[in-house]
């Protein structure tokens, strides 16, 4: 059985309350923009951290309901079985991980997801890759190609991002620990 700290380190990569209880899942549309920022997905997560000066490969997969944009939102992460294990919840201010072991507070998400998986992830930055376009605040994409472009040393590939597929690649490097994050979104 897989511990539940490695369930909550794959959704939250993938990929974003401080509340006593869980609200009721979205509804039946898999996949709704909300507003040009906002967005309402539904899907699954795979994220996979290579090998790395002495850490152990991990990979692991999620189902999500996620609900926001950069100013402020909710993911919800389940397992595959559909039972809920964490939410994390993000103004643009702060960010907070609830689970049943309680509430954590950290000042942003890159903060959430260095402390969960070990390594900080663009995350506000896959609302707009998961749309096929690259994010605003960072530098501008690079070896851009039909389909595809680089951003900030990720690789996006958006292929099939038609069909609600993304996959976000940052290569290993002697300094960084290889990364790839999969999207699938239900329809």
């Amino acid at each position: 059985m897989i511990p539940k700290r490695a369930w909550i380190a794959a959704a939250l990569l993938a990929c974003l309350s401080a509340c006593s209880q869980f609200p009721a899942r979205p509804s039946d549309a898999a996949r709704q923009s909300t507003s040009a920022d906002q967005l309402a997905l539904q899907g699954q997560l795979s994220v996979k951290l290579q090998a790395f000066q002495g850490q152990e490969a991990k990979g692991l997969s999620m189902g999500f309901f996620f609900n926001g944009g950069p100013q402020g939102g909710q993911l919800d992460l389940m397992t595959p079985m559909g039972s809920q294990v964490a939410r994390v919840h993000w103004t643009d201010a702060d960010a907070w991980l609830q689970t049943d072991q309680g509430n954590r507070h950290f000042d942003t998400l890159g903060e959430l997801s260095q402390e969960v998986l070990g390594e900080p992830l663009p995350l506000a930055a896959l609302m707009h890759w998961v749309q096929g376009r690259p994010a605003p605040g960072l530098p501008d994409p690079i070896n851009t190609q039909a389909k595809s472009f680089e951003q900030s040393g990720w690789q996006i590939d958006t292929t099939e991002i038609g069909i609600g597929r993304l996959i976000a690649q940052r290569p290993a490097s002697t300094t960084l620990r290889g990364i790839t994050v999969r999207i699938r979104l239900d329809r």
